[in-house]
């Protein structure tokens, strides 16, 4: 490896933006490369604020605070220059330009930030490479334009790159607003709590400085009287029916996770209405399965803790979490994909990147476009195997003294 290398970051970055904004520019009015985009819900349910509702405070909504302020701030910015429109509107593409410059900022700090701790733990030469292996990818480009999944992820490798450099209150500061931005981010304190737990005292700061950013996010909307509102956003979290999981085969629900028209947000007791078939095995046995599992894994002695089995943790982490969860969306990869490279700069890490990019486009918009409930499920266990293959490489490389020899990326071929 050539720690000598001068960083391609520069160029990487031009022409990852470049990229980004000739789709922006070119946008159609049924979505990037599919007749939906989420742009499209996130644009009606802006719109509840025409008629006096907003998210946590009159409404209930399935995303945390920062995600739906993001798209009020988008929708304000367009309503402050055009005229309420549908999603045949001028008024609609101005707004998802608008929405789709503000993720850009994050999606091009998702890049830098994995460059960045690929150089970190890695060395220049695997960090460009990966820059450009990541900055040519199709899913990320696919979400940045239909989802809001970039800012999960820039916050997230933040915490991740702030954790590593010893800044340990920015670090929190920064998994709070994953947090606070779509839920699944908390994966990461499972990885951050296998650091500081030989000093207890560092972990319960860190807890206590993630969780007094999360209440000061939510204070304003209590103050304002939501609190019944973001009970029930939190608890219609907890309500929903299986999705796109194997859990959901089992259940026998297919398609997407529905929780209702967005009319609906503005009732409170539609917050929690399930809509699919109920869980047939207990969800608290697998719970207690799932944490009894990890909890092996945590305990495990890792030797020694560097830089590098934080990344491994990290990403076996986030696997055992979307195994053990009961929904799934296709935007997830967009997270996932930046820890499997991370942990595998080499053909591996392409390899299991490629084969999440066709489960993906499988499930969404291939069995959805063609109503195929088989072509869902195998896209389920497609990807379902691409997750635990990752956690099994993760696993041998953070405990190798139990196989013959070493597989991180240092001894696989290039």
């Amino acid at each position: 490896m050539n720690h000598g290398s001068t960083s391609q970051l520069k160029t990487i970055v031009v022409l990852f933006v470049v990229l980004r904004l000739t789709v922006l520019f070119f946008y159609t009015p049924q979505g990037l490369l599919n007749a939906f985009s989420d742009y499209q819900h996130f644009y009606r349910t802006a719109q509840l604020s025409d008629s006096g509702y907003f998210p946590y405070i009159n409404s209930w909504s399935e995303y945390p605070p920062l995600l739906n302020y993001t798209t009020q701030l988008a929708y304000t910015l367009t309503r402050s220059i055009l005229p309420p429109g549908d999603l045949a509107s001028f008024t609609y593409q101005f707004f998802a330009r608008v929405l789709g410059l503000i993720l850009l900022v994050f999606d091009v700090g998702v890049l830098i930030l994995l460059q960045r701790l690929a150089q970190r733990v890695w060395g220049t030469e695997r960090a460009n490479w990966l820059g450009w292996v990541y900055a040519t990818l199709s899913v990320p480009l696919f979400y940045w334009n239909t989802n809001q999944t970039s800012n999960v992820a820039f916050f997230t490798l933040l915490a991740a790159e702030w954790f590593l450099t010893g800044r340990r209150t920015r670090s929190a500061v920064a998994v709070a607003l994953g947090i606070m931005t779509k839920f699944t981010p908390i994966f990461l304190l499972g990885a951050i709590g296998r650091w500081l737990w030989p000093t207890r005292s560092g972990l319960v700061r860190y807890g206590l400085i993630v969780l007094l950013v999360c209440a000061l996010i939510f204070a304003p909307f209590v103050a304002l009287g939501g609190t019944p509102w973001i009970a029930a956003s939190v608890s219609g979290l907890w309500a929903r029916a299986s999705y796109a999981t194997p859990w959901a085969i089992i259940d026998g629900n297919g398609g997407v996770g529905v929780v209702g028209d967005v009319p609906t947000r503005t009732q409170l007791d539609l917050a929690t209405k399930i809509y699919g078939q109920p869980a047939r095995l207990p969800a608290g046995l697998i719970l207690i399965a799932f944490a009894a599992l990890y909890l092996w894994l945590f305990f495990r002695p890792i030797e020694p803790l560097d830089p590098r089995r934080f990344l491994w943790f990290s990403t076996l982490t986030l696997m055992v979490f979307h195994l053990w969860s009961k929904g799934w969306s296709p935007q997830w990869a967009t997270l996932i994909m930046p820890f499997m490279l991370l942990s595998f700069p080499d053909r591996r890490g392409l390899t299991l990147v490629l084969l999440l990019t066709g489960s993906v486009f499988l499930e969404w918009p291939i069995s959805d476009a063609l109503q195929s409930n088989l072509l869902l499920t195998i896209a389920i266990i497609s990807r379902t195997v691409v997750l635990m293959l990752t956690a099994y490489w993760t696993f041998k490389c953070l405990w190798p003294s139990r196989y013959p020899r070493e597989v991180a990326p240092d001894a696989a071929s290039e």
